[in-house]
């Protein structure tokens, strides 16, 4: 046999069942394991399902956000109904779970997309009084290179080594760089040691730069003074999917730079296996020699003898033998 029993609170207190169990403190663990809310909390009542052999239980009170002092009371039982007649029912549960009395996130989210378009004209008022303040706390020499400047000024915010549209694909501000393409800014430029903003890009691992940049006209295949292309930089900094995303762009994977370093090269020389592979199955050339008459192959086992330079070795012979058939 079963009974039920009642905890009452505050109505406007939402409870949590694992506060109830735990400050309900059941007379035993088979007792305490069989709580179970029944009742929504805006009824403001819980229905605490515990054996009917114990004469004695807790009750609770929510007071304020806080569980007051728990007292142990005689307790009352009651048999069990049927559910007929009660003020609880299905059609109830299911706007209670839809509604109860606190804020969700969701709500919270909805009401700061209902009030973004209502602060808009607070935002403009707050950028007006902010270029009071701003052009109050200028000198004279500062206002006036402001208002010659109501675009950006390339030549006074750059230098030989420092080039905004560089430093900004670096930084990854996006935005800025549109703004300064959207002035005329030729994408690809080249800084003091050769580098485009695509080449700096992908140095820094900026994917989202660099998936942007190419989509904006930058250039795959421009070189830096050491005849490096992005593809070099790409692999050398084991950008695996930069790499994936430049070959679909149909770079050249076998560009050799002014010492006949090919990517491939690079690859072997960091020895990085999965984009060794990439560049093997788009048609890397392992014949290749650089400059001082070495292949790839020569590259992995000047290494020495240890588990990678076999598995590279083995690597170039057998997908260039196996691409080949």
């Amino acid at each position: 046999m079963v009974s039920w029993t009642t905890a009452t609170f505050s109505s406007n207190q939402l409870v949590p069942l694992s506060a109830v169990v735990t400050a309900a403190a059941a007379p035993c663990s088979s007792c305490r394991a069989n709580f179970l809310k029944v009742c929504s909390p805006r009824r403001g009542r819980f229905y605490l399902y515990v054996p009917e052999n114990h004469s004695r239980l807790r009750t609770f009170v929510v007071e304020s956000n806080r569980v007051s002092t728990l007292q142990s009371q005689p307790g009352t039982w009651e048999d069990p109904d049927n559910g007929s007649g009660s003020d609880y029912d299905e059609e109830d549960e299911e706007v209670e779970e839809n509604d109860l009395d606190y804020e969700s996130d969701w709500e919270e989210e909805r009401d700061a997309s209902a009030t973004t378009s209502v602060d808009k004209p607070t935002t403009n008022k707050y950028e007006e009084d902010l270029v009071k303040e701003v052009e109050q706390l200028l000198g004279p020499e500062e206002r006036a290179i402001l208002q010659q400047n109501v675009t950006p000024n390339l030549g006074k915010i750059s230098s030989e080594k420092w080039s905004p549209l560089h430093t900004l694909a670096l930084s990854g501000q996006i935005s800025f760089i549109d703004k300064l393409l959207e002035n005329g800014l030729d994408i690809d430029i080249l800084d003091q040691g050769g580098l485009t903003a695509l080449h700096q890009a992908i140095v820094g691992k900026k994917e989202a730069v660099i998936s942007h940049l190419l989509r904006k006209g930058a250039s795959p295949h421009v070189r830096d003074r050491d005849g490096a292309t992005p593809l070099h930089y790409a692999v050398q900094v084991g950008a695996m999917q930069t790499v994936k995303l430049l070959i679909k762009y149909k770079v050249d994977v076998n560009a050799a730079d002014n010492e006949g370093w090919t990517p491939l090269h690079i690859a072997i020389q960091s020895r990085n296996r999965y984009i060794a592979k990439i560049l093997l199955v788009n048609g890397a050339d392992t014949n290749r020699r650089n400059m001082d008459g070495r292949t790839p192959v020569d590259l992995s086992l000047c290494y020495g003898k240890d588990f990678k330079s076999y598995d590279l070795a083995m690597l170039l012979k057998v997908v260039s033998a196996n691409r080949d058939l």
